[in-house]
């Protein structure tokens, strides 16, 4: 099979020759940019000289006007009618050269107006040089000369204009010709620099083409090594079309080693042949159309299948999925894991029978306990003069004794034991007693006893009490006839403890034994698991658990343990170990001490307390965060009541000043002007107040208290009243309830959503609010809502008012949001987001209903 074809793609080498391509395309338009900059700057340079050419122009016209020959020309009356008017012509023609060349210089522009101006008043007093006409010859040359003057200062100030504005296209000229070096130089230069990257990008996409060439073929021979070690069993099919291009059966392009293993066919004998005569089983129950399905609609399935083989059944789970142009099925051997279900139902259906017994069992036992009399008894101990017990007094026997020994308990009262029961001493009882007083622990030992013709057990009890001993006695002899079903019962419970160490797992536990004197430990199955390990990995010890412990715990675990083995007791501790995958976990250890097998050993568990850390860590950030969103809560309401409110008060002052003194003397724009800035100042002043009355809403429960809100909506409606009346709005309210809150907080709440409902009244109807209550169980809450009580107080604000779009339901809410401009409906956005702080505080819920033109409905739950 050819696998390139079945998990490779060309986007990869598609986007690299796009991109080679969109890269020739940039380096050619960019060499083509710079060109046509250079062109431009060519053009600009020529421009300039076009310019200079017609300053010159326009320098040489007025220069004729400086000249006497020309002047006294014009005063021959036969001249006058062509040279004064082609002066004026050429004159005019010159100038609007120079305005259609410099039309993209507003400067040179702005000049051109004036020169016009000098020019055409030039031309008059030319015109007035050549008609003077006076007689007397004095006067004449004294009007001309002064004529000539005037002409002289006009072509002085056009000299002027014209030395500027050649002076601005020198300036022109050198930035032009600066700018045009700097293109003819960078335009080969940037051509060489792209075609150079270009030819690096075609070299590093050949480069990448290459190696991913090479790494497609390492991944075809570990993809091949994969499917020739895998235990599955791995196939792949590709269609085959009829005539209407309908796949009509499956042909088979790659099989691994393993259909050999399982279903003893030979992989290369059924490469190219169909499904449908290799494996007939497919087209059974409906499998082939899942088959279709996986291929039709590019989508996942997974089912099992039972064949028959070799004269038994095999289970297969197998999973079919799409790949490229075909579908790849993978099975999986199921057929052990069947064998072992039906195994584990018979072995279900055989505990069952013993749990049957075992209750069977457990009930007789429980009838033996009730017919079970115990014998207690009391012996002072008897102390010889070195204070060495060597004896005990009788002091209490109850009458369980009698059908046992015969004795009756006042005849045998205040004797010796010795005395009564001689046997003490041989038997070992009067070595548990003793050492019963002298550890000061409790013995436990078994008594037999041969009397009433028959063999009796019984099992012992000796506590001190005082300077003697208290000792009871259970008749065993029963017990003892059922060892048989005691061992049945300790069966039972192996069985039990398997399912404690299932439990375990699930608790994250693991429990151990420690003998102090071997420093052997046993540990259990989870305990391994819980260190990434194999039950019964490696041999246990307090050496060798050390080396899962995180080396930044040594220490401490070390002491912790040296204080276990000084004082022989354990306490609990918590420290990291690193698993044998490498994974950090945080394991706590507590145990205690036990007598087993007359060793001295400590039993304790190990519990998985990552996730809690974690989460406590997690809760100590949070309230880190919590207290530095206090601190700056804290500082925001210093500068809010002071530094905010300081410099407002002082603009207001002197608004108040300067409308004393000055308010009769505004403009009308400025009178606006005034009003607008006053109107501010009330908007910053109302914000800063709002603000702060948000901020100060905390959730401090010192000042709850029981509340009547009918009272308070009283005192609200009393503070409201003249707004309402001026809105002429009828007001409907139901009986409200008392509820646990603080007070200023309700009329806070109460007061924001009565005036609400009055500012965004509607334009056409009279505005109604009703005031609904009544009381609901928890779960009539919104789900998301974190329910504190079984039943919530309801209350409804409803009014017919403007409304708004559903869409905005949360976002009214939200500080400084508002639906419509402040010159539409005044107010700053910080209204409903106190009432929101402040139902939250009470524990409580609040959400908003409304339509648009109809009117809004504000929902308020408060816990009872």
């Amino acid at each position: 099979m050819d696998f390139k074809r079945v998990y490779t793609s060309t986007k990869t080498y598609i986007i690299l020759l796009i991109g080679a391509l969109a890269l020739l395309l940039f380096t050619a338009s960019t060499a083509y940019k710079q060109i046509m900059r250079m062109q431009e700057s060519a053009d600009m340079v020529a421009q300039t000289l076009k310019v200079y050419n017609a300053i010159g122009s326009l320098a040489e016209h007025y220069s004729q006007a400086d000249s006497d020959e020309f002047r006294e020309a014009l005063l021959e009356d036969a001249y006058l009618s062509h040279a004064l008017k082609n002066y004026k012509a050429e004159g005019r023609l010159v100038l609007d050269s120079l305005k259609i060349l410099t039309q993209d210089n507003h400067l040179q522009q702005a000049r051109l107006q004036p020169m016009e101006a000098l020019l055409n008043k030039m031309n008059n007093q030319l015109l007035v040089l050549d008609t003077l006409n006076i007689e007397d010859e004095a006067e004449f040359f004294k009007a001309k000369e002064a004529q000539k003057l005037e002409i002289n200062k006009t072509i002085s100030n056009i000299r002027l204009l014209k030395n500027q504005v050649l002076q601005n296209e020198k300036y022109l000229m050198q930035e032009r010709q600066a700018d045009y070096e700097s293109h003819k130089f960078l335009a080969p230069l940037t051509s060489l620099i792209l075609a150079f990257l270009a030819l690096f990008i075609c070299v590093l996409t050949f480069t990448r083409i290459y190696k991913n060439k090479l790494r497609i073929r390492q991944s075809e021979a570990f993809l091949k090594n994969i499917l020739a070690t895998t235990d599955n069993i791995i196939n792949y099919f590709e269609p085959i079309f009829n005539a209407n291009e309908q796949v009509e059966d499956f042909k088979i392009v790659y099989a691994n080693d393993c259909n050999r293993d399982y279903l003893g066919i030979d992989p290369e004998a059924i490469i190219g042949k169909r499904v449908s005569e290799v494996f007939p089983f497919f087209y059974v129950d409906g499998k082939f159309d899942e088959l279709l399905q996986v291929y039709n609609e590019q989508t996942k399935i997974d089912f099992e299948r039972k064949v028959f083989i070799d004269e038994k059944n095999m289970w297969f789970s197998c999973f079919a999925t799409p790949l490229t142009e075909g579908v790849l099925l993978t099975a999986r051997n199921t057929t052990l894991e069947k064998e072992a279900d039906a195994a584990q139902e018979i072995f279900k259906k055989r505990l069952e029978s013993q749990n049957l017994e075992l209750l069977d069992s457990r009930a007789f036992l429980g009838n033996i306990f009730k017919s079970i009399s115990h014998i207690v008894m009391h012996f002072k101990s008897i102390r010889d003069a070195e204070n060495n017990i060597v004896d005990f007094e009788i002091l209490f026997v109850n009458e369980r004794i009698n059908p046992v020994t015969g004795d009756l308990p006042e005849d045998i009262k205040n004797k010796k034991v010795s005395e009564v029961y001689p046997s003490i001493f041989e038997t070992g009882i009067f070595k548990h007693l003793k050492e019963a007083i002298e550890t000061n622990k409790p013995m436990f030992y078994e008594v037999p006893y041969n009397g009433n013709d028959y063999a009796q057990w019984f099992s012992a009890t000796a506590i001190k009490l005082g300077d003697g001993v208290t000792v009871t006695l259970r008749d065993i002899t029963e017990e003892k006839k059922k060892s048989d079903e005691l061992k049945q019962v300790n069966e039972t419970l192996v069985i039990q403890n398997s399912i404690l160490s299932d439990a375990e797992s699930l608790a994250k536990i693991g429990s151990f034994i420690w003998d102090m004197g071997s420093d052997s430990s046993e540990l259990s199955d989870n305990f391994y698991a819980m260190l990434g390990c194999e039950a019964n990995e490696f041999k246990s010890s307090l050496v060798r658990y050390k080396d899962f412990i995180h080396p930044d715990d040594v220490e401490l675990y070390e002491k912790r343990g040296a204080e276990i083995v000084s004082e022989l007791k354990a306490s609990e501790h918590t420290y990291r170990v690193i698993t044998k995958q490498g994974e950090v976990k945080h394991f706590k250890t507590n145990g205690q001490f036990v007598i087993k097998n007359d060793k001295k050993v400590m039993i304790g568990v190990v519990q998985d307390v990552t996730e809690s850390i974690e989460a406590e860590e997690r809760l100590v950030k949070s309230n880190l965060r919590l207290k530095q969103s206090n601190a700056e809560l804290e500082s925001f309401n210093r500068v809010a009541s002071h530094d905010l409110q300081e410099p407002l008060r002082k603009i207001q002052l002197f608004i108040s000043r300067i409308e004393d003194r000055e308010g009769d003397h505004f403009s009308e724009k400025g009178r606006f002007y005034f009003e607008k800035v006053v109107s501010g100042v009330k908007r910053m002043e109302s914000l800063i107040k709002n603000l702060l009355a948000y901020s100060r809403i905390d959730s401090s429960k010192s000042n709850f208290e029981k509340i009547d809100l009918n009272e308070i909506l009283e005192k609200v409606e009393d503070d409201l009243a003249t707004r309402i009346h001026d809105a002429n709005a009828e007001i409907v309210v139901d009986k409200l309830p008392q509820v646990k809150a603080v007070v200023f907080q309700m009329e806070q709440l109460f007061t924001n959503l009565i005036s609400n409902a009055l500012k965004y009244r509607s334009l056409t109807d009279e505005p109604k609010l009703e005031i609904r209550y009544k009381k609901v169980k928890a779960s009539k809450l919104p789900g998301h809502v974190l329910k504190v009580k079984k039943r919530y107080h309801k209350i409804s604000f409803i009014d017919n008012g403007i409304g708004f779009d559903a869409e905005h339901a949360e976002k009214i809410f939200e500080v400084f949001q508002r639906l419509h401009q402040k010159t539409e409906y005044s107010g700053n956005g910080i209204g409903l987001a106190i009432c929101k702080k402040i139902v939250e505080n009470h524990n409580g819920f609040i959400r908003a209903k409304g339509e648009s033109g109809v009117g809004a409905t504000f929902i308020i739950y408060l816990p009872f």
